[in-house]
């Protein structure tokens, strides 16, 4: 995950050769299903077993980003150690050895997640973003196809805890989103100082080109930090066509996907507080939109497909008994949402219907650190990682069973574990593990 990790994935699928994507993929923030789950089995279970480590290798600096794979090749991004160069990197599935690296942005560290939005690819071209606004597009082998300075035509990406919002990729087209106060958050300098108040926007850039094909303000009563989003877009399927999925500045927006109108808007409460930024994204099954209040106060599931401004009391259903997730996007795996709260002294894990929001079962969830990285689903199990690197696998299903629990040598982990082709990839803030089940020896 980014720091605050935020970001989708897009079901391609098309044959496998070089070059081209194919079925096990990982392409974007959260997997091939855009919602934390894929159909990846055989994957290894202990951490602790020497068999099932295929390779370890050191990375060159911090980051946040969420790697994604595409065939035998591993897209991710990092910041030196030294220095203030941010990375997009390709890394060998096989054996973890570095195919290429580009430096593609420069920015001072202490935005704390400036290498923390994750690459997306449609299998042939793949889109690094960085917290500066600096957007790369690249070919599988390295070779820059555009780039674009997008805070020299927007202003600043100046959000709180640092710009780490993973575009979503659909169709040919990045959505991005670049939600923040009017005035900045100046943690940097030169960077994050607003010479002119700042509008929150939403952006569509044509992917083969990088130019822009709309902008669309994005207006809200929110103060301060309540402006501030870190999510990646969602795309839901409604009768008039496709609506673009915003989460942020206390509201939830539907949008004309093609234009970028606001059709409708719902809001989450008339509190009016700072600090309420949305860090979870939204998450799409059977035709709702699921979504968490900001701090843990609620989970929503919401219709989309309405008009004007749509009334509070006016949702499918709504989960507020327990703490849901901040930070931590939802999870659909098998039927069933799963919830992974990071806050308060006593975490515990949700397992909810998403047709109904009805409790499945909850489990007290112990970690070192808080829970950052949001869960994965594959091959029967839920696959979590504290930011101190405490590792846990579930069994997926209406019980809490844990299959296993160790760690893993990291200060900080934000990202989310991936899967793909038979594998488990985990990235700390010094190193890639990539996780596989030996192959069984021939007789």
């Amino acid at each position: 995950m980014r720091q605050y990790a935020m970001i989708s994935g897009v079901l391609v699928t098309m044959v496998l050769t070089a070059g081209l994507a194919g079925a096990g993929d990982w392409m974007q923030w959260r997997g091939p299903e855009l919602n934390g789950s894929t159909d990846e089995t055989n994957l290894p279970t202990d951490i602790t077993k020497a068999e099932n480590t295929a390779w370890k290798v050191a990375m060159p600096g911090p980051g946040g980003s969420t790697p994604i794979v595409v065939g035998d090749r591993i897209f991710t991004t990092s910041r030196k150690t030294e220095g203030q160069d941010l990375l997009g990197m390709c890394i060998s599935l096989k054996d973890g050895k570095t195919i290429w690296s580009k430096v593609m942005s420069s920015g001072k560290p202490s935005p704390r997640a400036i290498a923390s939005c994750s690459p997306a690819s449609d299998g042939k071209s793949v889109y690094f973003l960085f917290g500066t606004g600096d957007l790369c597009a690249t070919d599988l082998d390295g070779k820059i196809l555009w780039s674009r300075k997008l805070a020299a035509d927007y202003g600043p990406f100046a959000v709180r805890f640092g710009y780490s919002a993973s575009p979503l990729l659909r169709k040919g087209r990045l959505y991005i989103p670049l939600l923040r106060t009017a005035e900045g958050w100046p943690y940097t300098k030169g960077m994050d100082k607003a010479k002119k108040p700042l509008d929150s926007l939403i952006l569509c850039l044509e992917s083969a080109s990088g130019k822009t094909i709309w902008t669309q303000k994005r207006h809200t009563d929110a103060k301060l930090d309540c402006k501030d989003t870190y999510i990646t877009p969602m795309v839901v399927e409604v009768k008039r066509g496709p609506e673009l999925i915003m989460c942020g500045g206390e509201y939830v927006t539907g949008h004309n996907i093609d234009t970028g109108k606001e059709l409708w808007r719902w809001e989450y409460t008339k509190t009016r507080e700072v600090f309420q930024r949305i860090v979870s994204c939204p998450v799409i099954v059977d035709g709702l939109v699921i979504t968490n209040q900001a701090l843990g106060r609620g989970t929503f599931a919401l219709k989309p497909g309405g008009s004007g401004r749509i009334k509070h009391t006016d949702y499918a259903w709504k989960w507020t008994e327990g703490a849901s997730a901040d930070v931590c996007s939802p999870l659909i795996y098998q039927g069933s949402l799963y919830i992974l709260p990071d806050r308060g002294k006593k975490k515990v894990i949700t397992c909810l219907d998403p047709k109904t929001g009805k409790v499945k079962w909850q489990h007290e969830f112990k970690g070192k650190g808080p829970w950052r990285a949001s869960p994965t689903g594959a091959d029967g199990k839920i696959y979590c990682i504290s930011k101190g690197g405490t590792y846990v696998v579930l069994e997926a299903g209406d019980k809490f069973k844990e299959l296993h629990r160790s760690s893993v040598d990291a200060k900080v982990c934000f990202s989310t574990i991936v899967a793909a082709h038979g594998r488990l990839l985990i990235r700390t803030d010094k190193e890639m593990i990539c996780l596989k089940k030996p192959q069984a020896a021939k007789k």
